[in-house]
């Protein structure tokens, strides 16, 4: 059955993930416009851990086998993005490198954003930077996303240039629509993200409505955002506008929604846990107790379904609540350690940060060689505390299997003239024990002796 562009994109837009996987695939490379949708779909992280394995990935799996360059490109992504297996990153990185070989655009794009974190093994920027290049030459969208992100953002230690982002996006939207086609939801989503910080969030609301009616899920977030907070952090106000959009955000499954809502009850929870005092009945005190075991669960509830459906931010809150022992969790390192390590997973860099100082602190007991991969993660993913702590460990005579891409790429930044550590005061007290500037006069050895 044919099905046009109108139709392909209500698929999209609405939600029907696997539906549209099952119509378009066996018209992508005959029908632009089932290209496009299919390829569009797996540009968002969270619309690609709502596909269902058994209506979509099965069958992106065995065309993958086939040959089929659009599954192999689709199979190798919803791998690199949910990782749910030992082999994930090597079995993406096969399809991927397939697809590109058949010259489809975003698989060259998927192959350039490999060398980025080293999930083959090797970061290479130079490589990374040449082949996103090369795919945004030949139309991929998916290097145009990645170019916007780095515009709004900054990347590699770059600062961040969001007018640039503004002027591009405003010539994706230009250049699809010269094409006669719908303008992608993520060039309005970006352009929002690089005028929010300029002009503020009320400011840029139309704009992520836009994406959210073009299918971007992950405008459900920006969005509560700006009606519950407005132009500050400080105050939720929960408005008409941001409740209704939390319940339809949740009801669409959005990650984002599910954070949301967690922050809100967490509020809510220290707000109970205040109300007390001396002269408290028993009636009273027993009615706290049950409305913040009611939080509480709830807090876990939501944390728990926004980490499923891949919010990293989800896994790093599950894990301070575990580490703090707050908002009613049960205090546990080993807990936190795991919701750390989840995140970590999916290159979260505060995750990976986190998990690094609690095996500094020897919270957490792991190997030597782990802990200095953990750094090393770390340094990839733009951390500059452990970019630091790689460079250091470089210099002790350890990581020699990563020499290169330390001297390459970590060493010059860290060399650098405006290279300056963060300000958290702890962090100083690392680099300076590490940099042998704290050395205890009574040191016993016993340090070196577990080193």
């Amino acid at each position: 059955m044919y099905i046009d562009l109108m139709n392909y994109n209500e698929l999209l837009y609405s939600g029907r993930y696997d539906e549209l996987v099952n119509q378009a695939l066996p018209h992508v490379e005959t029908d632009k416009e089932a290209a496009c949708a299919f390829l569009r779909l797996f540009l968002s992280r969270e619309c690609i851990f709502l596909l269902d394995e058994a209506n979509s990935i099965d069958l992106l799996t065995d065309e993958a086998e086939k040959g089929n360059r659009y599954a192999q490109y689709a199979y190798a992504r919803w791998q690199t993005i949910v990782r749910g297996g030992e082999n994930s990153v090597s079995i993406a990185y096969q399809y991927m490198q397939e697809a590109a070989e058949q010259n489809l655009p975003d698989a060259i794009a998927g192959l350039a954003i490999s060398y980025e974190f080293g999930d083959i093994g090797m970061v290479d920027w130079k490589k990374e930077d040449a082949l996103l290049q090369q795919a945004f030459d030949m139309g991929s969208e998916l290097a145009a996303v990645y170019r916007l992100q780095d515009h709004c953002f900054g990347r590699h230690f770059q600062l961040a240039q969001p007018h640039l982002a503004v002027e591009l996006a405003d010539r994706l939207i230009a250049r699809n629509k010269a094409e006669g086609i719908d303008p992608c939801g993520y060039w309005f989503y970006y352009r929002a993200t690089a005028n929010e910080s300029r002009l503020g969030r009320t400011y840029v609301t139309d704009d992520y409505r836009r994406a959210l009616d073009l299918g971007v899920l992950k405008a459900y977030t920006d969005l509560l955002i700006a009606y519950g907070y407005g132009d500050s952090d400080t105050v939720l106000v929960e408005t008409p506008d941001f409740t209704s959009l939390l319940r339809e955000g949740m009801d669409r499954l959005c990650p984002g929604a599910f954070y949301m809502d967690a922050a809100r009850e967490m509020h809510r929870y220290d707000a109970l846990r205040h109300l007390y005092s001396c002269d408290e009945g028993i009636q009273r005190s027993q009615l706290r107790y049950q409305l913040l075991s009611e939080s509480h669960d709830r807090i876990h509830s939501r944390l728990s379904q926004a980490a499923r459906l891949g919010d990293t931010a989800a896994w790093e809150q599950l894990g301070d609540c575990y580490y703090d022992g707050s908002c009613g969790f049960e205090q546990s390192y080993n807990k936190a350690f795991t919701c750390y390590s989840n995140g970590a997973i999916h290159d979260a860099m505060g995750s990976i940060e986190k998990l690094w100082r609690m095996m500094h602190d020897h919270l957490i007991d792991r190997p030597l060689d782990y802990v200095d991969s953990i750094a090393l993660q770390g340094a990839r993913c733009g951390s500059k505390r452990l970019l630091a702590e790689t460079v250091i460990i470089h210099q002790e005579g350890r990581l020699t299997e990563y020499a290169d891409e330390i001297e390459r790429f970590y060493d010059p930044i860290f060399d650098a003239p405006e290279f300056t550590l963060d300000s958290d005061e702890d962090w100083r007290e690392v680099i300076d024990e590490q940099l042998g500037d704290d050395e205890p006069e009574d040191d016993d050895g016993r340090y070196d002796a577990w080193a």
